[in-house]
């Protein structure tokens, strides 16, 4: 009787310590590699979306990342970096908590990456010949337009996209160089990257009934800081339409890398 009390105790045991095991959940992600600090990359574009006014990173992407980290009780720390394609090299090698770049949310680059929801918008930029005031593409006849990387993702919403012929750049300098010596009639290019290629042979001009591009933040994959960046977002846009202004965490520095890229709001 005494064994069979034993061996009963003992099944009891076993059975509760296998359901506390079923029922254990699985470590929750954390929102900041660093306890505390929320660490950003903010693409500096020199306009009011990101711009560095006397060593201290201001614009519309900067106030939303404040208001992440007050709302967090995070201090943050800012690195401009000069492009998008430093901020997501950065953001897959676990430097930033964060990102922001005006980078689209059809950009196929960000696969893998948590994004949030819209913060802006802008549309798309014809680079032509300098003095050359295109702004359609119903005038090309018989040339060739440039497409880069950003532009792409929206190309077909692009009225008259079918009747010209098409050429991917990867590179903006070489598309500039193409425009300016006439290999190419025209570029077709994102708000940021028009006012980067601007220069003595070629100008910009805003495409006319352009398709608009939608910008979202960028978190690594399966970041739970998604939630709390859009309703950052949300209270963004409240503040602006109320007239309000928001505060955000302790700034604990600022790292800057490289040069800016250009670019007008819409």
């Amino acid at each position: 009787m005494k064994k069979k009390i034993i061996s009963l105790i003992f099944c009891m045991a076993l059975a509760a310590s296998l359901l506390t095991a079923c029922g254990k959940k699985a470590e929750k992600t954390e929102a900041t590699a660093n306890p505390g600090v929320l660490r950003v990359g903010v693409v500096n574009g020199g306009d009011r979306f990101a711009s560095n006014v006397a060593g201290a990173p201001v614009g519309i992407e900067a106030d939303i990342a404040r208001i992440v980290a007050g709302d967090n009780g995070y201090s943050v720390q800012f690195s401009l970096v000069d492009n998008t394609e430093a901020l997501l090299t950065g953001m897959m090698n676990g430097e930033y908590d964060l990102g922001f770049g005006r980078l689209s949310k059809t950009d196929q680059r960000l696969t893998g990456l948590t994004v949030s929801s819209t913060y802006g918008k802008g549309g798309l930029f014809l680079v032509t010949p300098r003095y050359n005031y295109m702004d359609c593409l119903s005038v090309m006849q018989g040339g060739t337009l440039g497409i880069s990387v950003q532009a792409d993702p929206l190309k077909d919403e692009v009225q008259g996209i079918e009747a010209v012929t098409q050429q991917t750049y990867p590179a903006l300098n070489q598309m500039g160089n193409d425009i300016a010596s006439g290999s190419i009639l025209a570029g077709l290019v994102s708000e940021r990257e028009a006012v980067a290629m601007i220069s003595d042979s070629v100008q910009a001009q805003e495409l006319l009934n352009s398709p608009r591009e939608e910008y979202v933040a960028v978190m690594p994959g399966g970041s739970p800081l998604k939630k709390t960046v859009d309703e950052a977002i949300d209270k963004y846009k409240m503040n602006k339409v109320t007239g309000g202004q928001e505060t955000g965490g302790q700034e604990t520095g600022i790292q800057e890398a490289g040069a800016p890229e250009g670019g007008n709001p819409e």
